[in-house]
């Protein structure tokens, strides 16, 4: 069966989501409640923003209730934290909250206007999603192993392009930098499609995104993936092995997607919350949106939610540091 690309896969779900969206006032009469909010940190279109318009489409018939995307892009997320934070804690505003908005963010940023403990309430994780290494394609590098070797060989070559500073491919990089024993210069691009376009024309020796972003361009021989950084193989790259089968268990992480409430939302509405996202996340038509993406579904109690959070923290808060990374 013929593969179609990616972006025709995330117009399809944006159209999708305008279509639920168009139905909420019709829901909302049916309901008695007003559409709840889900606010996104990142512009839409982009992946994290199609994830949430795909689980909200999902999320309509466990809440009883309309639910719609609000993006808020800018300051790398931080904008959507600080309206969360003004939210009413009542359950009609929620936030899809990157694992970085504290597993790194508190260690990159001298300041942060809010606290990772205090005003982020995880309810449900959504997804987990890996992230990868890859060569272009004219590289005479195949494994992981003569990567290694190439970096060694050739240190004033040896780079990374990745899509933004301070964000976990940016620190990928630099882990497998420490793992090799060759520094490596990193060159950050606005995100990551112009990342693997530079990528793709050899401008950089090696890029790191997440596997999403990489597969098909590595399908379609534009680059090479040569090592995921998920405990198993991705589905869409079954031929590429994990960093753990390569003997490099300490690069195995992956990324992780979860739901939040305002700080001081009552416990049944956390809840419901839960209750919901879970149902949402695991419905075979999420499941199959977001496995287009790279992305595996996922659903889990509150407590195992902060869990995912803190365990991501301990993961990442070791590399930062060495790194010596400062964003402000």
């Amino acid at each position: 069966m013929k593969k179609r690309p990616l972006k025709v896969w995330l117009h399809r779900l944006v159209l999708v989501a305008a279509a639920a969206v168009a139905a909420s006032a019709a829901v909302a009469q049916q309901t008695g409640r007003p559409p709840a909010r889900i606010l996104v940190g990142f512009s839409p279109g982009g992946t994290l923003d199609v994830v949430t318009r795909a689980l909200a489409e999902q999320l309509h018939d466990p809440l009883s209730r309309p639910v719609v995307v609000e993006n808020k892009p800018g300051a790398g997320g931080k904008l959507a934290i600080d309206a969360l934070r003004a939210a009413p804690a009542d359950g009609s505003v929620a936030m899809l909250c990157p694992d970085f908005l504290v597993s790194i963010y508190p260690f990159v940023f001298n300041k942060l206007a809010y606290d990772p403990e205090r005003d982020i309430l995880p309810v449900s994780t959504v997804v987990e999603f890996p992230m990868a290494l890859a060569v272009p394609s004219s590289s005479p590098v195949r494994t992981f192993g003569e990567y290694a070797q190439w970096v060694r060989a050739h240190p004033e070559r040896a780079n990374f392009g990745h899509a933004a500073s301070g964000g976990p491919t940016h620190f990928l990089g630099l882990r497998i930098a420490s793992i090799i024993g060759t520094p490596l210069q990193d060159i950050p691009f606005q995100g990551a499609a112009p990342m693997i376009v530079n990528l793709a024309g050899a401008n950089v020796a090696a890029g790191t995104s997440t596997v999403g972003d990489f597969a098909q361009h590595h399908h379609a021989g534009k680059l090479r993936v040569l090592a995921v950084t998920s405990a198993q193989r991705s589905p869409l790259l079954p031929e590429v092995p994990t960093f753990g089968e390569l003997g490099r268990k300490e690069l195995t992480a992956v990324g992780v997607l979860s739901i939040c409430l305002p700080p001081g939302t009552p416990s049944a509405v956390v809840s419901e919350w839960s209750s919901a996202v879970r149902k949402a996340a695991a419905s075979a038509q999420f499941a199959g949106k977001v496995r287009t993406l790279g992305f595996v579904n996922t659903g889990s109690s509150p407590a195992d939610a902060r869990a995912r959070f803190g365990e991501m923290r301990r993961f990442w808060e070791p590399v930062v540091r060495a790194s010596g990374f400062k964003a402000d």
